[in-house]
């Protein structure tokens, strides 16, 4: 029984090899700001057939999905808040806007990426969207003390200044568009929050 086992495990763990070695190429793209990889690209610089991705990836939509999927993999630590919710709310405002720029810093080429391509695969959009709520959700949770003592209006008000200044686009304006220093772009968000939770 191992003998029949051993060479499909053998080809299941070069598959899975063989994807991440896709999505990694991938990923070098998005740094060199290649934002449009065609399947034929990526196989030349992979070293993989066309026939090879076609099997694994059905479209440039799925390939892009999956690469957002290990995109999001990469950062997950990155993007872990210790004792969420709990301190002082100057300490709190550091943090986030300390983990978002290092959130930028490993994925911002991922996200410039899926900006491009959202308008023309819906299924990129669908992610974009997704990754989105979960940054916003964060933000919640971060600042729930200060939005509960809030209005439902009010609320509202704070929560969405509040995820408009740290999701990725606003981030990637200031280093990219603006050329602030991470620093400054720290100092510049940080203030922004600070003013929103006097």
């Amino acid at each position: 029984m191992n003998d029949v086992e051993a060479p499909a495990d053998g080809r299941v763990a070069r598959r899975e090899r063989n994807i991440n070695s896709v999505l990694d190429v991938v990923l070098e793209m998005f740094a060199e700001e290649s934002l449009f990889p065609t399947i034929e690209q990526v196989a030349k610089r992979s070293g993989l057939s066309l026939r090879s991705l076609y099997r694994y990836f059905a479209d440039p939509a799925e390939l892009l999905e999956a690469v957002i999927v290990r995109s999001r993999e990469q950062v997950a630590e990155a993007v872990l808040l210790p004792a969420i919710g709990q301190g002082f709310v100057a300490d709190r405002i550091d943090d986030f806007v300390a983990m978002r720029l290092r959130l930028h810093e490993i994925s911002g080429p991922t996200f410039r990426a899926t900006m491009a391509n959202a308008a023309h695969h819906p299924r990129v959009a669908a992610e974009l969207a997704s990754n989105r709520e979960l940054m916003r959700d964060q933000f919640v949770l971060q600042f729930a003390p200060e939005l509960e003592g809030l209005s439902t209006k009010e609320r509202e008000h704070v929560l969405n200044a509040g995820d408009l200044l740290t999701q990725l686009d606003a981030v990637d304006f200031l280093r990219r568009h603006r050329q602030l220093s991470a620093d400054d772009t720290h100092a510049v968000v940080v203030a922004a929050l600070g003013a929103l939770f006097r």
